[in-house]
């Protein structure tokens, strides 16, 4: 029963950090949608075919638009009142179903009953109600408490395999008498033990020889590492197309060999630390295609593999803020040394995590920040003058899908030519 309490508490403090992030998201989706809003009411149309067709567009943006304030307002009351959403137990996908009567109630009972969750205790012997003894090659035996049982201590037994590349290490770990919680399951008329063993974090960050920076896509790892000095050493991108096309069970797997092979690649080059962002994702209403990456992309389980791989190849993970780290890298960086956005970013979290400020550079300096260069002020503050800076990239932006260009192939310094030069673009 107190292993249910703790359970429950945990989900619950889980859903009270997640709903800022929600409204956040939701604030992003309701911008996007405002844009597309002043796009269609602004649009020209020739026949009334088009005429009719726009306003429909304008309709079905108008309803999406009522939905998200309508979200962004029931996370708001729950934050304000300190309460969280409502959980279903078993998948509200699965609930759905139930409520459309395809699924049977004896189905929706055994959904909601598939997993008996043991926490460990070091003072109990690593774990008092399930306990699990290594028997030889890759099996252990499992003795669960029977809780029905007429006799005092109880148990059922049965035998467990696991891989054997885990085999050692969790007969090492058993041994030590450590705090050691498992989690049953059931799944498809089988049952999977699952162990979480408790193990400190001995690597520390090391800046002598440089560090990798990574940024984090949908559809690929983007990698630079830089020399201790913040310059440019080496980059690659390690792509991961099928993760968007792949059976949920499988993306693991894949995620695990692209991180494994991210690990091998940043020590070839004896680097031994990686920078990452902050842990967290914020989604917007983009294109299709970029939704329908988002839906199956999983941040929280690459930075849970993350976690895991990194502590197994003893490298040392470093977290900052990525508050503008795409658009410094574009401004600076991506021509320069002929990288993608993302490497560029990758190139910016990593001198970030070496604790250096990016400064504008200085041929963009009259166009915006005239008084302050007089002044003799160093122009390298995130929310003063690169949030400025992306503002005005903002607007350009704009200005230049109205003529009909595209923004794919052309660089900062052609936008900043095209916006202070008196000749053609």
């Amino acid at each position: 029963m107190r292993d249910a309490f703790l359970e429950a508490e945990a989900s619950i403090s889980s859903q009270k950090k997640l709903l800022p992030l929600y409204v956040m998201q939701t604030e992003g989706k309701v911008k996007k949608l405002e844009q597309k809003l002043k796009a269609a009411r602004s649009k020209t149309t020739n026949t009334e075919k088009q005429k009719k067709q726009n306003e429909q567009r304008i309709f079905r943006l108008q309803n999406k638009m009522k939905k998200l304030i309508k979200q962004k307002r029931y996370y708001e009351y729950h934050i304000e009142h300190n309460t969280i959403p409502k959980i279903v137990d078993g998948s509200k996908q699965k609930f759905r179903l139930l409520q459309k009567g395809k699924l049977t109630n004896q189905e929706w009972k055994d959904l909601r009953s598939n997993s008996l969750y043991s926490r460990g205790e070091k003072s109990k012997g690593g774990n008092e109600n399930t306990k699990l003894v290594y028997i030889g090659e890759n099996n252990f035996e499992i003795a669960i408490l029977n809780p029905l049982g007429s006799k005092r201590n109880d148990r059922l037994r049965f035998t467990v395999c696991f891989p054997k590349k885990f085999v050692f290490f969790i007969a090492s770990y058993l041994s030590t008498g450590e705090a050691y919680s498992i989690r049953l399951k059931r799944s498809n008329g089988r049952y999977e033990v699952h162990v979480t063993l408790e193990e400190d974090v001995l690597s520390m960050p090391n800046f002598s020889k440089g560090v990798a920076g990574m940024d984090i896509n949908p559809d690929n790892l983007s990698v630079t590492i830089v020399y201790p000095n913040g310059n440019f050493r080496a980059s690659k991108v390690f792509w991961m197309h099928e993760l968007n096309t792949v059976r949920s069970v499988e993306r693991d797997t894949l995620v695990q060999r692209i991180l494994y092979e991210v690990m091998s690649w940043i020590q070839s080059y004896d680097i031994d630390t990686l920078v990452i962002e902050n842990l967290k994702f914020l989604q917007s209403a983009g294109t299709k295609r970029f939704n329908r990456m988002s839906h199956n992309f999983s941040y929280s389980k690459i930075i849970k593999s993350l976690l895991s791989v990194s502590y197994k190849e003893n490298v040392s993970l470093l977290q900052v803020d990525a508050y503008y780290s795409s658009f410094i890298g574009r401004v600076k960086y991506q021509q320069t040394y002929g990288l993608s956005v993302h490497q560029a970013a990758a190139f910016v979290l990593a001198r970030r995590g070496l604790g250096y400020e990016e400064k504008i550079p200085k041929e963009y300096v009259p166009v915006l920040f005239a008084k302050e260069a007089k002044q003799g002020i160093v122009l390298s503050k995130l929310f003063a003058h690169w949030k400025k800076l992306k503002a005005w990239y903002d607007d350009v932006i704009e200005e230049l899908k109205t003529i009909g260009i595209k923004m794919k192939t052309i660089f900062f310094k052609d936008i900043y030519t095209y916006k202070t030069s008196p000749l053609p673009f």
